[in-house]
């Protein structure tokens, strides 16, 4: 006998994934129930907080989030700085804390309950789902798990990093700032984030020793001096997207369904609207077609695009990767309106450039070449 259930919703954290899952599902009339593991939403926060506005504009329309917006930047590769103009990127940087409060109010004024400081455990029985918190199970016909890292399946993909806010001594540098040392960081790169005057965000992969190792490094490029006032370490997933898990009542969104960018661990815009197409199809009863919806037709299809860009530069050295973004520099390439976000589009940009193609293929291994181009021209 199948029992009555609590809530026909059941979403597993407040992120932007599953609060844009939760508001989508209470819209249309469903009774949800958000469940979120930490004490105040938004809290504590792991993201750097850039993403263009473009990409932004399909998970919230509220410039009010927006902190500063970015018309340079600097690739740092080997030491060697590059300086590229991104006022075409349409960049900004978001106050994330606040962008997680703004979704989760919404879903509450679309009628959502919410509870904090709880763990959700999932489990199903007798083809129920059963979600247990503080003790209590409770009975939904659908969940949707966007719980974060902590519930990505795949054993490999979670790479540990480390993000500091930073107090500035001598000025600020405007613009953001991507550290390629593979010695150091064999599977990603540091990143530097300006936050607002005096501050910014500078990180890496790896342990809190090794990032602040990097940071240092960047600040010294950027002839900046500065410390740490604040150290926040999480896992990124770069291990690409799980969908495998989901069946017709359950599915895995935002870092936990690896909605994230292999290519830099980014997870925002992949995961919201990953969240808000979850959210339509359990209103529709329709949740079998979510694989479909998101992968099929979906942003999913870049996703899975860049796990094998990942892939080349996993196998690139840094004098391969300096010879290109050299390359880049020389013909002002950088990105345009929102392929930060969605990365093949610059990459098949830059391939279809007879120039760029030629220097790209100059610079790294025939074989490896010839796998990238087969991404996009086969």
């Amino acid at each position: 006998m199948v029992p009555s259930y609590n809530y026909e919703v059941i979403v597993i954290g407040a992120g932007p994934a599953g609060s844009l899952a939760a508001a989508e599902a209470a819209r249309a009339g469903k009774s949800v129930l958000v469940v979120e593991k930490d004490t105040e939403v938004g809290i504590p926060e792991h993201c750097g907080g850039l993403v263009s506005t473009s990409g932004l504009k399909k998970v919230i329309d509220d410039n009010s989030i927006i902190k500063k917006k970015i018309d340079k930047g600097a690739f740092i590769v080997k030491d060697q700085f590059f300086d590229f103009s991104f006022e075409k990127s349409n960049l900004v940087v978001i106050d994330r804390q606040l962008l997680d409060k703004k979704l989760a109010s919404l879903a509450i004024k679309e009628g959502s309950d919410i509870v904090l400081g709880s763990y959700a455990f999932y489990k199903k029985e007798n083809n129920v789902n059963l979600v247990y918190i503080k003790g209590k199970k409770l009975f939904a016909k659908y969940v949707i798990n966007a719980g974060g890292s902590a519930y990505y399946p795949k054993k490999e993909g979670k790479i540990l990093a480390t993000q500091f806010m930073v107090a500035l001594k001598n000025g600020n540098y405007d613009g953001i700032a991507v550290y390629i040392n593979k010695e150091l960081m064999p599977k990603m790169f540091g990143w530097y984030i300006p936050y607002e005057e005096g501050l910014a965000k500078v990180g890496a992969p790896g342990s809190p020793e090794i990032a602040l190792l990097v940071a240092k490094k960047i600040l010294n490029n950027l002839d900046l001096k500065g410390e740490p006032i604040k150290i926040m370490s999480s896992y990124l997933i770069n291990g690409g997207p799980v969908f495998k898990n989901n069946t017709n009542d359950y599915v895995l969104i935002g870092d936990a369904g690896g909605q994230t960018k292999p290519t830099t661990g980014g997870g925002i815009i992949f995961g919201g609207i990953g969240g808000k197409i979850a959210g339509k199809l359990a209103a529709e009863d329709a949740l079998d077609k979510y694989n479909e919806e998101y992968y099929e037709r979906g942003p999913g299809k870049d996703l899975i695009s860049q796990v094998k860009i990942k892939d080349v530069y996993d196998a690139l050295n840094d004098s391969a990767i300096y010879k290109i973004v050299e390359a880049l520099h020389k013909k002002d390439a950088s990105f345009i309106d929102d392929e930060f976000d969605f990365h093949s589009k610059f990459i098949r940009r830059v391939l279809e450039d007879p120039l760029l193609a030629l220097k790209v293929a100059e610079a790294i291994p025939s074989a490896v070449f010839s796998y990238l181009k087969s991404l996009f021209f086969s």
